[in-house]
């Protein structure tokens, strides 16, 4: 008989699959899409069997130790999309598989065994002729309680029990959980309440009866349970019957109730009750949108619609109506949102219509909510996903919409760790390989989509009203040149008079106001006066920025922290001053200027906490702040009908940025942020700060025109030839030592051998920061225009041989080479 042969992929930077063959106990199981323990040299690794040749070339072959999964864990939909990953991103397809699965899956874990029949030996007796080993296993089990596989095996003297085990779970006489390490990742289970068999449901009554006059409080206790049906968790029904745990002990002593530990779902969101949906009539631009894009819903045909609604259009209304069409058609969706941030309100929404069909995934979840999202999405029990870019690969079977809303967002990208894709893009790739619809949403789209609409790739859909037919916020400019002028003193003013007024003015009325500064801490860097020596961090090549409430320097990149100083460490100055601006300085500014003010702080610092952008953001609801302030997390989707103001307290930080989509992205970021205001039946009004005036970036802002941005910026790009017209991969070389990092810099920039027309090789040169962690920083960039190379598969082709002749022949220990294609920063 031949063996059976697997090529199975491991998440390692190894670029080839490995060949094993699968002894015959575990050929059952040994299916694509599984995970398999392989010997990988001296160790045993955790793999994925990606496909099952019929040959090999190969003479020696090692057996895999063991399947993991009685069914496949990776769908073939998943394993297809996964190699397009790895061949655009130019990872490894183990590295590509391995974002697919939540990360308790990769690590070191066991699985445990119980049994779930109280006649276990019976069972055991029963099944003893034809299948010793599983009356063997049942016997161990009732003998040691719940045990490991691995504790079973070396028991039993087995090299794989996954066809026992297998066939004991179909029978239903065992079941299996998976521990990995680290408590968090455990199954959670609940001590639930049951009535006992002893009484049928219409004696139920007579036994209350009966009861409330010996003991009340156990009969309440019962009359709870009676009524919620056969069984509640003990801390529910404690709660709702007003009791304790010795009435219920009481009541079972009296045969009334029986006790069982049930395993439950961990579920983010679970104390949040979903609000019941609103009555909503879509506007005549909103039927047209639902009219184009349930009539592809229903033709089962891929496309990608571009749908550029002003900020309060109602486009979230659009999506769920899409949904509602999908759902209708027994397809499933998912709803890409840029930020945790702005989940808690997403899921809120989309809660009240679609109800127990949603599940959450994103970063915050702990490891065990994690799993059990994504398990409750694999088994079918949630048709709509919600979350930031690594929903995107959430294992749905039936795929028929994909919603990327606030498209233009560059965390849709991922920057590390490998693969660094970019999920607006993988949206409409796994949407094509499905056939299914693709929503982009946007008040600002990017460059690039856009630029889809123009070359007819894309199909718009415009809603240029808001939904309740308020006007557009008014936008005022203000000059800080002139205010600095006019007002006087040292430092720079932090608010502009009409700010200031504006300020005052909401606050008396009630109303509430959002305040955006796109930088934390105190001060972005302290100076000393007497010789301008600046404090820099000793591990990057950047200053460290101070936080007044911890008294201490920071750095943003390597989280080094260090007291702050009182004298100047080169000269010994006392005269330190604190320049820059940052959201902790801000906040101390407005406690200071306005009496009456409240105010809530949302940035990196303030959101570390779990469910903490959830409190900030329903507080800031209730009204218990009327100021919130913030980075760009407080910038887009969030809807408060009291926001009549907007302050921007410094729009130059992005323009000054070495970076080709520096005035892009602070376009994006001041029109988002202006759509706050005004979004219900109040007006709204927008304050934007800058010394700069007379820049065409925030006056076309100032006017919500993107049309007029967009043929400004894109000339541009196109006289540099910049994305949208051609592609880019950076290439990032860092290491401890810089002389080393720049040769291999230059040893790879020597072996890539790119002689074609529209390919440009630039560098290598430092990254403009040139440092960080203590690794120094190199920087090649690769520029393919799209005319001679539409796909951009010749020259990922190139970077790829390159690379592998740059591992042959130069590559140096200690030196990390990082290759992004498409990057959105080139920091």
């Amino acid at each position: 008989m031949n063996s059976i042969l697997v090529d199975v992929a491991f998440p390692l930077p190894l670029n080839q699959n490995f060949t094993y063959t699968v002894p015959e106990e575990l050929a059952e199981f040994a299916n694509v899409g599984c995970r398999v323990l392989a010997p990988f040299g001296q160790r045993r690794l955790t793999g994925f069997i990606v496909a099952k040749p019929n040959s090999t070339d190969l003479q020696k072959l090692r057996d895999i130790a063991d399947v993991l999964d009685s069914s496949p864990v990776i769908s073939g939909g998943i394993l297809k999309l996964s190699k397009w990953i790895s061949d655009y991103y130019l990872c490894t397809l183990g590295e590509a598989l391995r974002i697919t699965v939540p990360s308790g899956l990769l690590k070191e874990s066991k699985q445990f065994i119980e049994i779930v029949t109280e006649s276990g030996e019976y069972a055991a007796k029963q099944i003893e002729r034809r299948a010793p080993r599983q009356a063997q296993v049942l016997r161990y089990l009732l003998k040691s309680g719940k045990m490991s596989v691995t504790q079973l095996k070396k028991k039993i003297g087995a090299k794989s029990l996954v066809s026992s085990l297998s066939q004991l779970a179909e029978q239903g006489l065992i079941k299996s959980e998976q521990r990995f390490s680290g408590s968090y990742s455990k199954p959670k289970t609940e001590k639930y309440v049951l009535l006992g068999s002893k009484y049928i449901q219409s004696e139920w009554q007579e036994v209350i009866v009966d009861l409330e006059k010996k003991a009340p409080k156990q009969a309440q206790c019962l009359k709870v349970l009676v009524q919620s049906g056969l069984e509640l968790s003990q801390r529910r029904l404690l709660q709702e019957s007003g009791t304790t745990t010795a009435v219920l002990k009481g009541l079972e002593a009296k045969g009334y109730v029986l006790f069982e530990n049930k395993t439950v779902f961990r579920d983010y969101y679970l104390s949040d009750e979903p609000e019941k949906p609103k009555v909503v009539v879509l506007n005549e631009e909103q039927r047209i949108a639902h009219t184009k894009i349930s009539k592809t819903i229903l033709s089962h045909e891929f496309a990608t619609f571009l749908l550029h609604g002003v900020t309060g259009s109602g486009k979230t209304q659009v999506y769920i109506e899409a949904i509602k069409e999908v759902f209708k058609q027994g397809r499933d969706a998912i709803v890409l949102v840029p930020e945790i941030s702005l989940t808690p309100q997403t899921v809120s929404r989309f809660r009240a219509y679609f109800r127990e069909h949603v599940a959450v995934l994103h970063s915050a979840m702990s490891d065990g909510e994690r799993l059990d999202s994504w398990l409750k999405i694999k088994k079918g029990e949630a048709r709509l996903v919600i979350g930031p870019r690594s929903a995107i690969l959430a294992p749905l079977k039936n795929l028929g919409l994909i919603v990327v809303d606030e498209e233009h967002e560059s965390s849709y990208k991922q920057t590390d760790p490998v693969p660094r894709y970019h999920a607006r893009d993988l949206a409409v790739v796994r949407a094509q390989q499905n056939n299914a619809v693709v929503i982009l949403g946007s008040a600002t789209p990017s460059l690039e989509s856009f630029y889809n609409v123009k070359i007819k790739k894309y199909k718009l859909i415009e809603l240029k009203k808001r939904v309740n037919e308020n006007p557009m916020p008014q936008v005022n400019i203000i000059d800080m040149m002139k205010e600095r002028r006019i007002l006087g003193g040292r430092d720079a003013p932090v608010f502009s008079r009409l700010l200031k007024r504006k300020i005052d003015e909401k606050i008396a009325k009630g109303e509430q106001v959002i305040l955006l500064l796109n930088r934390r801490g105190f001060s972005s860097y302290i100076k000393c006066k007497d010789c301008g020596y600046v404090e820099e961090c000793k591990h990057c090549n950047i200053t460290l920025t101070y936080h007044s409430k911890v008294k201490l320097l920071r750095c943003h990149y390597c989280g080094i922290t260090k007291k702050a100083p009182d004298v100047c460490k080169e000269c010994k100055g006392a005269d330190i001053l604190f320049l820059g601006l940052g959201t902790q300085k801000v906040e101390d500014e407005i406690k200071a200027r306005f009496e009456n003010a409240s105010v809530v702080r949302m940035d990196m610092d303030t959101t570390s906490g779990k469910r903490s952008h959830d409190r900030i953001l329903t507080d800031f609801g209730k009204g218990k702040y009327n100021i919130l302030l913030g980075t760009q997390m407080v910038a887009k989707g969030l809807d408060f009908s009291q926001v009549t103001l907007v302050g921007v307290i410094n729009s130059d930080i992005g323009l000054l940025i070495p970076d080709f989509r520096a005035a892009e992205r602070t376009f994006q970021l001041v029109t988002q942020v202006a759509g706050r205001a005004g979004r219900d039946s109040l007006p709204g009004e927008v304050i934007v700060q800058t010394y700069d005036p007379e820049n065409l970036t925030l006056n076309y802002a100032k006017n919500h025109d993107f049309l007029k941005f967009f043929d400004y910026e894109i000339s541009a790009r196109h006289e540099l030839d910049y994305p949208p017209f051609s592609r880019l991969i950076c290439i990032v070389f860092s290491g401890k030592d810089e002389t080393r990092v720049r040769i291999s810099a230059e040893n790879f920039a020597r072996v890539v051998n790119i002689k074609k027309a529209g390919v440009q090789l630039m560098g290598p040169v430092p990254s403009p920061i040139s440092k960080i962690q203590d690794n120094y920083r190199f920087q090649i960039l690769v520029k393919s225009r799209k005319q001679s190379d539409p796909g951009g598969k010749f020259f990922r082709h190139k970077v790829l041989l390159a690379k592998k002749k740059y591992d042959e022949e130069f590559r140096k220990c200690g030196v990390k080479v990082n290759i992004d294609v498409d990057p959105t920063s080139i920091l």
